[in-house]
């Protein structure tokens, strides 16, 4: 049965390390949002323009998604998922879709995410943001850490 995975996680947990081991155990496809946005809109924006691109982006990669699973193929949302709404939105359109799902969170600590967070500065080549340590904060103000009554996979490990 073809499945879609949805990687929940802070900036630096390591969801796309995680996401990349995750996609070629299950022969899966993976969509970023920060692999295809950064190329397609450049970095830092207003946040209703980002908004506005990121949903643009998640609705072509839904689209996309649909297609693969007509083949088979299993498919990742590298996306961060910070919300319960999103998290609650995509795992209701998967089912909608009539596609099994899973919701992999990488707990990693907030300390540990920004070290990672500002050693990846140095080293983007195109395909993450820089992050500064007033971003990271509201940023991290912004993120839902799911709660146990989320149907979640628990990711407590994340090697970099």
């Amino acid at each position: 049965m073809t499945k879609i995975y949805f990687i929940c996680g802070f900036i630096g947990s390591g969801k796309t390390t995680y996401s990349k081991a995750l996609a070629e155990k299950h022969g899966a496809f993976r969509f970023s949002i920060d692999e295809w946005m950064i190329p397609l809109y450049g970095e830092h924006m207003e946040r209703e323009v980002f908004d506005n691109r990121l949903a643009t982006l998640q609705g072509l990669f839904k689209e996309s998604a649909i297609q693969l699973f007509s083949l088979g193929v299993p498919v990742i949302f590298d996306f961060g998922f910070w919300s319960k709404a999103d998290r609650d939105a995509f795992t209701d359109w998967a089912s909608n879709e009539g596609v099994s799902c899973e919701v992999h969170y990488l707990d990693v600590p907030f300390d540990t995410c920004k070290q990672r967070a500002f050693s990846r500065n140095s080293k983007r080549n195109g395909k993450s943001y820089e992050m500064t340590p007033e971003m990271l904060e509201l940023f991290w103000s912004w993120f839902e850490i799911p709660t146990a009554s989320e149907n979640i996979e628990w990711v407590k490990s994340i090697p970099i």
